[in-house]
C-alpha cells in the first residue's frame, strides 16, 4: 500500500502546512512594509471637480488672447479646454462644442467644475463655476477673471449650465 507524503513550501517532507505558510507570509508582508497600500486609482469625483476649481482660480489675471489655449493667455474656450485637459479630460476647443458636451443642468443642480454658457450677441462665451454664483472665464477686457452670475450683464446673458463630470 502506498503512503502519500505531505509537501509543504519547504520541499519534500518539510512538513509546513499552508496555514502556516501563510501566516509567514503575512508577517513578512508587513514586517517588510509590503503591506498593500490603498492606491487611489480614480479620484473622486468631488476631489476632482475641487482640483478643476482650484486649478481654475490659479490662472486668475493670465490675460486674454483670441485663439490662446494657455498656458500664457487664454480666450474663455481655451481657458475650459486647458483646465480639463490638465486633469485629463478632454473637450472640445471651441464653445460650439463645448455647448454639445456633457449633459444639461438645471440651475439649481449645478456644482463647482460644471461649465455656464451665455449668449452674448450672437457668439457663446464660457467660464467654470466655482460656487456660490461665481465663475471663472477669460474675459476679453479683463483676461481671467472671477465674476458673478448674479451680476446683471451675467444673470441677462446667462444661456445654461453644462455637466462634463
Amino acid at each position: 500500500m502506498k503512503t502519500k507524503k505531505k509537501i509543504g513550501v519547504g520541499g519534500r517532507g518539510s512538513g509546513v502546512s499552508g496555514i502556516k505558510f501563510f501566516a509567514v507570509v503575512l508577517l513578512f508582508l508587513f514586517a517588510s512594509g509590503c503591506a498593500p497600500k490603498k492606491i487611489s486609482l480614480y479620484e473622486s469625483l468631488t476631489e476632482t471637480r475641487n482640483n478643476i476649481v482650484q486649478l481654475a482660480i490659479s490662472l486668475h489675471g493670465k490675460p486674454f488672447k483670441s485663439g490662446a489655449k494657455g498656458p500664457d493667455a487664454f480666450d474663455c474656450s481655451g481657458l475650459v479646454h486647458y483646465v480639463y485637459k490638465k486633469f485629463d479630460i478632454v473637450l472640445p476647443i471651441t464653445t460650439g462644442g463645448l455647448n454639445m458636451t456633457g449633459h444639461e443642468v438645471p440651475r439649481g443642480s449645478v456644482l463647482p467644475g460644471d461649465l455656464v454658457f451665455f449668449k452674448i450677441k450672437k457668439d457663446l462665451h464660457i467660464g467654470i463655476m466655482v460656487g456660490g454664483g461665481g465663475f471663472v472665464h477669460a474675459s476679453k477686457s479683463k483676461g481671467v477673471t472671477i465674476d458673478d452670475i448674479n451680476s446683471g450683464y451675467w444673470s441677462r446673458n446667462l444661456q445654461g449650465f453644462r455637466c462634463i463630470l
